[in-house]
């Protein structure tokens, strides 16, 4: 049986969408296509946990997650294994370079926390640095809400893109949803142990992703990729191909006979690839 006793079946044919009909709220439409992608989700989750095992693969892993729920979130068709796997290959090295980045920034905050926070005894002006500190930290994760995605979606140095990630983390106000939300599933995975370590195995990291893409990825297509477009009059090759993409001088057709042959057109997944999007 599809579904869950019938629930969530999204695999019967049904009216279709009207691209002239009016755009769904955001909030809505999060939880709809939550509950379409749900099995979907878990089948990442786990294949997720399996590609983060042996540790140094967990930036590459990130960033092919992050590529899938990116897809999810644009409702753009998917192939669970063979995008996964491509991504998580293609981004090998810039994710393990973020990687290897994140472990430095965890381990200087975490020592310049508690060396903080054990001198806040004897002097109350230490609370600043501490502060400050848990302020480095929140900056730190949000942006790899960022990272992940642009490794995944824009052909682009490292370095750039950190630092659009640093203006995108600072400039975006949905990003503190974004953290509360993700954060309070994550601590409530922590405490309620072990039921929580079922839920971290199963649906967790692809949920919190799912968030993360969902609420960040539409301010990196608004400030990274559409400029760049609209900058150089080039076509998107993620958008799909339309009649208005096409004249009648790029149709050709060769006599065969009786029959008349169009030369190949592009590939379904854009054609030829882009300068920006991957």
């Amino acid at each position: 049986m599809a579904g869950f006793f019938g629930l969530f079946d999204y695999s019967k044919p049904g009216k279709g969408v009207d691209k002239n009909g009016p755009q769904k709220k955001r909030f809505f439409l999060f939880f709809e296509l939550f509950f379409r992608k749900f099995w979907k989700m878990i089948t990442l989750n786990l294949l997720y946990v399996l590609f983060c095992i042996p540790i140094v693969t967990i930036g590459p892993a990130t960033a092919a997650m992050a590529r899938i729920m990116k897809e999810f979130a644009c409702e753009r068709p998917v192939f669970l294994w063979s995008d996964f796997w491509e991504h998580f290959k293609k981004n090998f090295k810039q994710g393990f370079l973020m990687e290897l980045l994140d472990i430095v920034v965890i381990f200087f905050a975490y020592i310049a926390y508690h060396f903080y926070q054990y001198r806040v005894g004897e002097d109350p002006m230490y609370y600043i640095p501490m502060a400050l500190t848990m302020g480095v930290i929140y900056l730190a994760i949000v942006m790899n809400y960022y990272i992940f995605l642009m490794i995944a979606t824009v052909d682009m140095s490292l370095p750039k893109i950190i630092k659009n990630s640093l203006l995108l983390a600072l400039g975006m106000r949905t990003n503190i949803l974004t953290f509360i939300i993700t954060t309070a599933l994550i601590m409530a995975a922590y405490f309620f142990w072990p039921i929580g370590i079922l839920l971290t195995l199963v649906i967790l990291c692809s949920l919190c992703w799912f968030i993360i893409a969902f609420n960040s990825y539409q301010y990196i297509d608004k400030y990274v990729i559409s400029p760049y477009y609209e900058k150089t009059g080039e076509r998107r090759p993620d958008l799909p191909y339309t009649e208005e993409d096409f004249d009648e001088d790029d149709i050709i057709f060769e006599d065969i006979g009786s029959q008349e042959k169009p030369l190949e057109q592009p590939s379904a997944k854009g054609g030829k690839k882009g300068k920006v999007i991957k």
